[in-house]
């Protein structure tokens, strides 16, 4: 027996099987005992009957005995082991073996002779059954024997029957449990020929196609599972109370990454988590700003996911970072305007360089021949508004121009010192103070005549962003992958609004234009930072292309 009674299908066909089976045994147990014993009975009270009608008759016939009491002791002896009772006519013992009472089963009775004498003849139940179950003796050890036989025959039955079963149920729990890991289970019995044989054949065939439609499945889901991992775009899944139940790498990567937000303050996962609230909507576009003014553009879509029966049950969201696309865009947008723009230029130049040359040589000519130092004054200042215009017509062509960069090994300390007689005076006349520095020895491999056009640019942005005057520093360091140039002021700064038009390539005029052009030329990366009413830092990152010797 195992575990609990009735647990079981071995207990299940074993209990009921041997309960019929003792039923059974005890009710011909039972029947057979109950006839024997009337049978006995009636046998008893045969020959019981026949002695009393002897006796009764030996009493008529001995009227030759003049002394009953002769009599008595004749029955007496004859008859001592006989539960045989005598009494006289007014019911008077004459001789009894026992007390007649409850116990006792009288099977006949008479007064029939000429004495008036009562011959009763009974026996004792109790004595009687012990000796009825004496002579049954063998009947009940068959019977015995009979049940164990019947007991043990059922235990191997139930046994056989369960036995299959049982193992089946067992390797139907392990294979629920663990599909993928059937291949190391065996399936007996198959070679029975009976019910049993066919469960288990059928059961192997079975188990077969659930290792083969689930090494299918797990081909399938671990394509879908690459698939999504690797999607180039973040998806996420949330149910109906917004708790995010899914999401891949790319999605995980992006909403762990901290200090992105809009421009009312919330950060990617709240703007997931309100579009989730919201019915879905296809992909719209967002910008977040981080650190150091940094933009990043992503596009947010929401779509109802719904079961077979057409309810919803969640919600698919995608997150694609567009920052990069939206970056080329723009650079192409900028690319194709400064094209135009460099079109336009070398026209422009063309059809006023030379008037400008004829008017400077003009002004030079005549400047010495003036007598009044107002009016040479005025003659010198000219000249230099010529240059200047010249200058602004070199940027111009220095947009239109697509020429190789000539790189050489620069030295930015020379540069800066340079930059810092060139423009100190300059500077000075806006009231601005102007300061160079540079950590050590620097060196780039660049273009000199742009790197100088690039300072250049720069510096005088600065100086134009302070009429009343303020600070510029022009530093310089060594980078562990090159060279960072910084272009510092104490201007009034750039809004917020301005800049991101600036860095998008929108704003920033003509100047910036041309920085950008041959920042690209020379390997080098702008990036602005500026808060209004403190300032603005251009730096300037050449990557791979300087070094540095400290004296």
């Amino acid at each position: 027996m195992r575990g609990k009674l009735g647990a079981s299908i071995e207990n299940k066909i074993l209990v009921p099987f041997v309960c019929i089976s003792l039923i059974t045994v005890l009710c011909f147990c039972f029947i057979l005992y109950r006839t024997e014993y009337s049978v006995k009975i009636r046998t008893e009270t045969v020959n019981a009957q026949a002695l009393v009608q002897y006796i009764n008759a030996d009493i008529d016939a001995g009227g030759y005995w003049t002394n009953p009491w002769d009599l008595v002791e004749k029955y007496a002896a004859t008859y001592q082991g006989d539960s045989l009772f005598l009494y006289t006519a007014r019911d008077e013992p004459l001789f009894s073996r026992r007390d007649l009472g409850d116990a006792e089963l009288v099977l006949a009775d008479s007064q029939d002779n000429r004495l008036g004498w009562r011959v009763l003849y009974s026996l004792d139940r109790n004595a009687l059954r012990l000796e009825f179950i004496e002579e049954q003796r063998y009947m009940i050890l068959a019977a015995v024997a009979m049940l164990l036989v019947i007991v043990q025959a059922s235990v191997v039955i139930a046994y056989n029957i369960s036995a299959p079963i049982r193992q089946l149920s067992k390797m139907c729990t392990l294979v629920s449990r663990n599909p993928g890991g059937s291949e190391d289970l065996a399936v007996e019995y198959t070679g029975r020929r009976d019910e049993a044989g066919q469960l288990a054949a059928a059961f192997q065939s079975m188990m077969e196609n659930v290792r083969s439609y689930t090494q299918a499945l797990n081909r399938i889901k671990t394509l879908n599972e690459s698939i999504v991992a690797n999607l180039p775009l973040g998806v996420a899944v949330y149910d109906l109370d917004g708790r995010v139940i899914f999401q891949n790498l790319r999605a995980d990567g992006m909403l762990r990454q901290t200090g992105e937000q809009d421009k009312q303050g919330r950060d990617l996962g709240a703007l997931l988590a309100d579009l989730v609230r919201r019915e879905p909507v296809l992909p719209s576009s967002v910008r977040l700003y981080g650190q150091e003014g940094r933009v990043r553009d992503y596009e947010l879509g929401a779509w109802a996911l719904h079961s077979p029966d057409g309810t919803v049950w969640g919600t698919l969201c995608t997150i694609d970072d567009v920052t990069y696309h939206n970056h080329m865009e723009e650079k192409l947008s900028r690319e194709e305007r400064l094209a135009y723009t460099g079109r336009l230029a070398a026209e422009v130049a063309h059809e006023i360089r030379n008037p400008l040359a004829g008017i400077r040589a003009g002004l030079q000519v005549i400047g010495p021949k003036l007598d009044q130092e107002r009016d040479a004054m005025l003659c010198r200042e000219m000249v230099r508004e010529v240059d200047r215009v010249n200058l602004l017509i070199e940027n111009l062509l220095n947009l239109s121009r697509q020429r190789d960069s000539e790189k050489t090994t620069v030295s930015l300390n020379a540069l800066f010192d340079e930059l810092l007689m060139l423009y100190f005076k300059v500077a000075e006349n806006k009231g601005v103070k102007l300061s160079v520095e540079a950590e050590g020895e620097l060196w780039l491999f660049a273009d000199e005549q742009q790197l100088r056009q690039i300072l250049i640019n720069l510096i005088n942005n600065s100086i134009k962003a302070m009429p009343r005057g303020g600070r510029v520093n022009l530093t310089g360091r060594a980078a562990a992958d090159g060279v960072t140039v910084t272009v510092a002021d104490s201007g009034p700064g750039i809004p917020r609004d301005k800049l991101e038009r600036i860095l998008r390539g929108e704003d920033g005029g003509l100047g910036l234009s041309i920085v950008h052009r041959l920042l690209e030329q020379n390997s080098g990366t702008l990036h602005i930072y500026s808060t209004p009413g403190q300032g603005t830092q251009m730096v300037l990152n050449f990557h791979g292309t300087g070094g540095s010797n400290e004296v």
